[in-house]
This record gives structure tokens, C-alpha cells and sequence, in this order.
């Protein structure tokens, strides 16, 4: 019971982490995918994923959850689409390898893994509206990758630190 409720508290996080929103274009600068990093080392690929599952389900059926207060199928099967389902995939992936083994390294290649499922999937479908691959990666990717690494670290010591402090109660 304390996991589902910690997966709905990582899931109103990932939600308020997409109210913050800064439009660069057909993707924008949200803090989503700092909480998706999150979510999945705190909870584990289980309820990680869940909470990010969760969170779509709530778009998907019209909850305006998304990034710039968006909500509804369309936005699942637009432009953005792909990351949105990146972000269920790579939380998994995520937290099934951060729940192998707790280290900043460890934590640091399950998520740079993890953002590159994200990613690759949220460029692949953005290819499909703007018809050229490298626009898709320049609009899609290069804007953001360092932006993301650097919430990759930052959820990595946020985490470790929250599970040591949840192993010291």
C-alpha cells in the first residue's frame, strides 16, 4: 500500500513537473522527465513505472496533465507522443536496472539508458511531423540532451540520498 501511494505522489510530481513548461518548438522544456528519472530509482521498475504510466493514462483520457496543460489522445499521437510513451519504457528500464545495484554510476547508466529509449522513441515519432530526420534530432534532441543529463545527476543524488535516509528510519 505505501508504494501505490508513493507511485500517485510521483505521479502528481511528473504532472507538476510538465505544468513547468518553457515552448522550444514542437517539443517543449519541461521538468517531466526529471521526475521520470525520479520516480523509477526511488520506486523500482514496478511502481516506477506505474507512476508514469498512471500519468499518461490521465493525459490519455483528457486530464490536462501534460506539458502546457494538454491533455487528451491527441496529444499521445502527436509530435510529443513518442516521449510520452519513451517516458513509460525508460522509467522500466530505469528501474530495473537501478534496483540491481545502488551506486551514483550504476544510477547514472540506468538513466542515461533509460533517456536514450526515451529519446530515440520521442524522435521517431516526431520524424513523422516534421519529415526529415535531422530536423526531428535538432528539434527533438539537441536542445535538450545536456538539460537532461543534468536533471539525470541531479535525480541520481536525490534518490541515493532519499534511500539512504529511508534505510537509516
Amino acid at each position: 500500500m505505501r508504494q501505490l501511494i508513493k507511485a500517485g505522489i510521483f505521479t502528481a510530481l511528473i504532472v507538476v513537473g510538465a505544468w513547468i513548461s518553457i515552448p522550444l518548438g514542437p517539443v517543449p522544456f519541461t521538468l517531466q522527465v526529471f521526475f521520470v528519472f525520479l520516480s523509477a530509482y526511488v520506486l523500482g521498475k514496478k511502481y516506477g513505472t506505474l507512476a508514469v504510466a498512471t500519468y499518461v493514462l490521465l493525459g490519455a483520457m483528457g486530464l490536462p496533465v501534460f506539458a502546457n496543460f494538454k491533455g487528451g489522445a491527441q496529444v499521445l499521437v502527436g509530435p510529443t507522443g513518442g516521449y510520452l510513451f519513451g517516458f513509460i519504457l525508460g522509467a522500466f528500464v530505469i528501474g530495473l536496472l537501478a534496483e540491481k545495484k545502488e551506486s551514483f554510476a550504476w544510477y547514472l547508466a540506468s538513466g542515461v539508458a533509460g533517456l536514450g529509449i526515451i529519446y530515440a522513441l520521442g524522435v521517431f515519432v516526431l520524424n513523422f511531423y516534421v519529415h526529415d530526420i535531422r530536423k526531428a534530432i535538432s528539434v527533438g534532441f539537441v536542445p535538450f540532451v545536456w538539460f537532461d543529463l543534468i536533471k539525470l545527476v541531479v535525480a541520481a543524488l536525490i534518490a541515493l540520498r532519499l534511500k539512504k535516509l529511508e534505510v537509516e528510519r
